[in-house]
């Protein structure tokens, strides 16, 4: 999340909201104030009890990112900190842009309730509240007018993986490098699904499509990064192409098409916002089938072991969130030992064996296949 998109969002006048079109309500108006979790939290709304209104207790008491602020204190946030030459990590911009982005926004700016240690707070994922908390619950409007009037659009998988993909993609590379920070793997699906629900998906999930999406996202990000000097770290363009590989082979499978493309030309944001919309039920299955048969790209010589590392740790994740959404529960179960293997063969960079992986691969195939 950036400063950015909390300050310039679409706002509508409450009291006339109801009698306009999502066209003819956006805006860019500035926001006054950037509002926190307390804002959300009476009774009668998100901090009550109840399916409906539980929402925020769940979200404090279970998610992660409720403590993300608090990681920064722990001893061995302050031992990377040390590595880094950081003197407080709780107050580094480097850490708390994504731990705690709350720190980040000016003193003008601040609403009474915005706290830092609310960490990844209501705001981060569904915007500031500031212009439209009043007339979010109004049951004569509709979603399209309440995204108009300043709320993110959480049902596209397109907006969810641009609300994550900033803080779960591109890291500092000295923050890896010197800090030991984990590198960070962005898949929109997995990630979803380990999250604690503290919402209704009120039109379904498709993970195979979610997960489709943010790597997409996720391609354009890498590409941005690298082309912008953000990401220069060891192993950074094997990363891009692998995701490239992976993004250009499963589109051909899918209703979005064949990308024909650099994602460092622009058009990477436009297919991922496009695969989104076109999707089809029937594209996870068929992406499914065609990365179980690419074996024999794990084959081929002429690809460096290391880009070859990296394609093999993005396709396990894939599969695993591809068979996980597949209607064929019976014969994804079957799938799951081959599969397991398969994740064992690419869990180790440094000792990647493509050979290896690629006759795992093949049996992984044959699993889903029927074979």
């Amino acid at each position: 999340m950036t400063l950015k998109s909390l300050i310039r969002v679409a706002s509508a006048i409450a009291a006339v909201i109801s009698s306009l079109t999502a066209e003819e309500i956006r805006s860019d108006l500035l926001v006054d104030k950037i509002l926190g979790n307390q804002s959300c939290a009476t009774s009668g709304c998100h901090g009550g009890s109840g399916p409906l209104h539980g929402t925020l207790s769940k979200f404090n008491a279970t998610d992660i990112h409720a403590r993300s602020f608090a990681t920064l204190a722990t001893p061995r946030s302050a031992r990377m900190g040390e590595a880094l030459g950081i003197g407080d990590v709780t107050t580094s911009p480097s850490c708390t842009a994504c731990h705690a982005p709350a720190a980040g926004v000016p003193a003008a700016m601040r609403g009474e309730d915005l706290r830092i240690g609310d960490g990844v707070g209501c705001a981060s994922c569904h915007e500031s509240s500031d212009t439209w908390l009043r007339s979010h619950t109004r049951p004569d409007l509709d979603h399209a007018q309440k995204v108009a009037a300043g709320m993110r659009d959480l049902r596209s998988t397109y907006a969810r993986a641009n609300a994550c993909v900033a803080c779960h993609q591109v890291i500092q590379p000295r923050l890896v490098e010197t800090g030991r920070h984990p590198r960070l793997i962005f898949e929109l699906d997995g990630m979803i699904a380990t999250e604690p629900r503290h919402w209704r998906e009120v039109h379904g999930w498709d993970g195979a499509k979610a997960w489709f999406v943010g790597q997409a996202v996720a391609w354009r990000e890498a590409a941005a990064a690298r082309s912008g000097g953000r990401d220069d770290s060891a192993g950074a363009a094997e990363r891009e192409r692998a995701l490239s590989w992976l993004v250009r082979r499963a589109g051909g499978a899918t209703s979005a098409g064949r990308v024909d493309f650099d994602a460092k030309s622009g058009e990477a944001d436009a297919y991922a916002r496009n695969a989104n919309e076109s999707w089809q039920a029937a594209d996870g299955e068929k992406v499914l089938r065609d990365l179980a048969k690419c074996a024999g790209e794990f084959r081929n010589s002429n690809v460096k072991r290391l880009e070859q590392a990296y394609r093999a740790e993005r396709l396990v994740l894939g599969l695993d969130r591809l068979l996980a959404s597949w209607p064929e529960r019976v014969r994804a179960t079957a799938c799951g030992p081959a599969l397991d293997r398969l994740f064992t063969t690419a869990q180790s960079v440094p000792d990647f064996a493509p050979p290896e992986f690629a006759n795992r691969l093949e049996d992984f195939a044959k699993a889903v296949g029927g074979e």
